[in-house]
């Protein structure tokens, strides 16, 4: 007798910059779609709606968490299994907003022992190479395992071709790093 198993997870997408209308948001939001085609109950978490207070931090933060990241953390993070993060590159690296969001949610709850996959996006040619080993690092060091196929997407404002998808080359691309990710 053969047994199926079925094995449920969750997946967030994090939009890596709080930038408005940015190339990231347009990538973010068809790569979303890509991934939503294969993982429907995905979710989608665009650092635009992160609330004003986490810009604006309280000395004793850590002692009252306000309830705007408390309950984004609850919704994106808590329940999530893995993470795939689209990270633009700012001066070689990934944005600090991105850096701070990871900082004040509580590392054990929404991190350890979790997965990732990480796509670096830049106006440039590499594409954020050296954002995604920035962000590995720290995502290591939180115990999250991040997986070895990291795709580095150059020249980024040339993939948009008018319609919900990326240059075909690009859309290969993404479409291996989802079916890859679900099975990493």
């Amino acid at each position: 007798m053969r047994l199926l198993l079925t094995i449920y997870f969750m997946i967030t997408l994090i939009s890596g910059t709080n930038r408005k209308n940015s190339l990231t948001q347009q990538f973010s939001s068809i790569y979303f779609q890509m991934l939503k085609r294969k993982m429907p109950d995905s979710l989608f978490f665009d650092l635009c709606h992160l609330p004003d207070s986490l810009l604006n931090l309280d000395p004793d933060f850590y002692k009252n968490r306000p309830q705007e990241l408390i309950a984004i953390q609850s919704e994106f993070f808590i329940p999530a299994d893995k993470f795939i993060f689209i990270i633009p590159e700012y001066n070689g690296s990934y944005p600090g907003i991105l850096k701070l969001l990871i900082d004040v949610l509580d590392p054990k709850e929404s991190f350890k022992n979790k997965k990732a996959a990480l796509t670096g996006i830049a106006t440039g040619r590499a594409g954020n190479l050296r954002g995604m080993d920035h962000l590995t690092a720290v995502l290591n060091h939180m115990n999250v395992t991040v997986m070895p196929y990291q795709l580095p997407v150059s020249k980024v404002q040339h993939e948009f071709n008018g319609t919900d998808q990326f240059a075909e080359g690009t859309q290969n691309a993404v479409e291996r790093q989802i079916n890859d990710f679900i099975a990493f």
